[in-house]
């Protein structure tokens, strides 16, 4: 095997393990179709509420942490609201931004 025919199979694998495409087949060889038994893509929108789940979580997560750390500070604010809203806030941003990038 030559180095060229290494370089374009690493290429296309690279291609397909980054972009979520199938690997273009070699030069000579014929595409075959998708296997009953693969898994499905996963949706625009499933892909997006994903990102949006776990986008809260970290922040959610995140901000009640902080927010309990510092409770010793004259302010009127509880761990569970703060990181209620940032979970809110985080899942809104990341869906709608995964959307829009997928379009």
């Amino acid at each position: 095997m030559s180095d060229d025919d290494e370089i374009e199979r690493l290429l296309r694998e690279i291609d397909g393990n980054l972009g979520g495409v199938t690997p273009a087949p070699k030069r000579g060889e014929v595409a075959t179709p998708a296997q009953a038994g693969a898994p499905a893509e996963r949706g625009r929108i499933g892909g997006a509420l994903r990102t949006g789940v776990v986008a809260g979580a970290v922040c959610g997560v995140g901000v009640s942490v902080v927010t309990f750390l510092i409770s010793w500070l004259p302010f009127d604010q509880s761990p569970m609201n703060a990181g209620g809203g940032a979970f809110v806030g985080a899942f809104l941003t990341g869906t709608v931004l995964s959307l829009r990038g997928k379009g």
